[in-house]
C-alpha cells in the first residue's frame, strides 16, 4: 500500500510539473555548449494520436508563417513528425534590427518540443555604410555574459533581450494553443 501511495504521489508530481512546464515561459537565456538554445516542452492532451497533432502542428506552421515575406524556409519532416521553420522578423527597440531564428517543432506522443536556436541580428537600414551588414549573435548580444560586458551597449542589448524574450513567449503561446 505504501508503494501505491508513493507511485501516484510521484505521478502526480510529474504530471503537475509537466503541465506548468508552458506556464513558465522564457524569462533567461540559457547558453548550451556556447550556443544559446531555448527548449521547452509542450504537453498536449491524450485525445490525439501522435499523427493528428503532427498535422496540426503542419497546418499552423502554413498558417502562421507562410505568408511572412521574411520568411527563409519550412522543412517538413513526415518520419520524425518535425517542422523546422527559419524565420526573420523586424524587432522595433531599440533600433530596427531583424531578428533571425531557426526553430523545431517535434511532435511525440505525449506533446511537442520546441527547440529555438541560430538567432542573429542585423541592423534592418538599407542606407548602411558597408555592402555587408553587420551580424550581431545571439550569444555575443543577449546572454547573460553578453549583458554583464562593460560599455555603452548595456541598454542596446537589454532592450534587444526583451523584445526577444517576448518574441519567443508569443510563440510558445501560440505554438501552445493548437494542442
Amino acid at each position: 500500500m505504501r508503494r501505491t501511495i508513493i507511485t501516484f504521489s510521484f505521478f502526480i508530481c510529474v504530471l503537475f510539473t509537466a503541465v506548468g512546464q508552458v506556464d513558465n515561459p522564457f524569462t533567461t537565456v540559457p547558453a548550451v555548449n556556447g550556443k544559446v538554445i531555448f527548449e521547452q516542452f509542450i504537453p498536449a492532451g491524450q485525445h490525439l494520436t501522435a499523427d493528428q497533432k503532427y498535422r496540426l502542428l503542419q497546418e499552423w506552421a502554413k498558417k502562421t508563417f507562410a505568408a511572412n515575406p521574411l520568411l527563409a524556409g519550412i522543412r517538413y519532416d513526415e518520419k520524425a513528425r518535425t517542422v523546422t521553420v527559419s524565420n526573420r522578423l523586424e524587432l522595433q527597440h531599440p533600433e530596427k534590427l531583424i531578428m533571425s531564428y531557426r526553430f523545431d517543432a517535434t511532435i511525440t506522443n505525449a506533446g511537442c518540443m520546441l527547440v529555438v536556436r541560430d538567432i542573429a541580428y542585423q541592423a534592418a537600414r538599407k542606407d548602411a555604410a558597408s555592402f555587408f551588414p553587420k551580424v550581431y549573435t545571439a550569444e555575443l548580444t543577449i546572454t547573460d555574459q553578453a549583458m554583464s560586458q562593460p560599455g555603452t551597449d548595456g541598454e542596446w542589448r537589454k532592450e534587444i533581450r526583451n523584445e526577444t524574450l517576448q518574441t519567443l513567449n508569443r510563440l510558445l503561446a501560440d505554438l501552445a494553443s493548437i494542442f
